[in-house]
């Protein structure tokens, strides 16, 4: 069975060899409800809920409403375990995939493309729409197999201003709060974050944190304090385009 997303991250994989346990407590509810209850609270003392309900639960309704009027292709770079692609294909967008590694679903709606966000194969203004959801700290960190790149966040800001239409919308997310940088990702403070903009009009930020596993919108400044190495995190949503050019 192919995975969307990669194993160890925090999804629960439910593989089909727990599914015939289960179909047997199904015979048994009093026992399976007792079961579920047992698991749970060995689940909360063990883990950081934090960890276990990540940003996703905010980014991705962030994408849909933002939809609204986008006419063209739409470009998500970094697909390779996002399931934007199969979403936004599935509602009859035309959709490309930019991803280092292959993705492992496919669609009418939907073309793979496996290349570097550093260097997109993509003419300029090719696509009404950008996404680059959780992606752009990465790009140049090499944990996920691209190629290690200091300025490979910048560099790929800039190649999402060049290959989106004027006019158009880049929604972008990113890690927010006390500037970070390990061997993972990077931590975006606020003149961090606008120097990496810089390429692109930015329309509009919002923001979001969670503490204790809840995400709940809140201000820059709420986000600014959080520190990424405490359990705490905070996410900017970014929604920019490239302006028209004047007559």
């Amino acid at each position: 069975m192919a995975e969307i997303e990669p194993s160890g991250t925090y999804r629960p994989q439910y593989r089909s060899r727990w599914r015939g346990p289960v179909l047997v407590l199904s015979r048994f509810p009093w026992l399976k409800d007792h079961l579920a209850k047992l698991v749970r609270r060995i689940l909360t003392r063990v883990f950081e809920p934090g960890l276990i309900t990540t940003e996703r639960v905010i980014e991705y309704p962030f994408v849909f409403q933002n939809l609204n009027g986008i006419t063209g292709p739409v470009l998500d770079i970094g697909c390779c375990y996002s399931r934007l692609p199969i979403a936004l294909a599935s509602r009859g967008f035309q959709t490309v995939g930019l991803d280092v590694n292959p993705y492992p679903f496919k669609h009418p709606y939907l073309q793979a493309v496996r290349g570097n966000a550093g260097c997109c194969p993509f003419a300029a203004g090719s696509f009404g729409m950008v996404l680059a959801i959780s992606v752009v700290e990465h790009i140049g960190i090499g944990h996920y197999g691209d190629l290690k790149a200091d300025a490979g966040d910048r560099t790929a800001i800039r190649e999402i201003a060049r290959v989106l239409r004027p006019g158009g919308l880049a929604l972008i997310t990113v890690p927010f709060g006390q500037l970070m940088t390990d061997e993972f990702q990077r931590v975006y403070d606020p003149s961090c974050l606008r120097h990496l903009l810089s390429p692109l009009t930015v329309v509009r930020i919002e923001y979001a944190w969670s503490r204790h596993g809840l995400w709940t919108p809140c201000s820059e400044e709420e986000a600014s304090s959080v520190d990424w190495k405490g359990s705490a995190r905070a996410v900017a949503l970014i929604v920019a385009t490239v302006p028209r050019e004047r007559p």
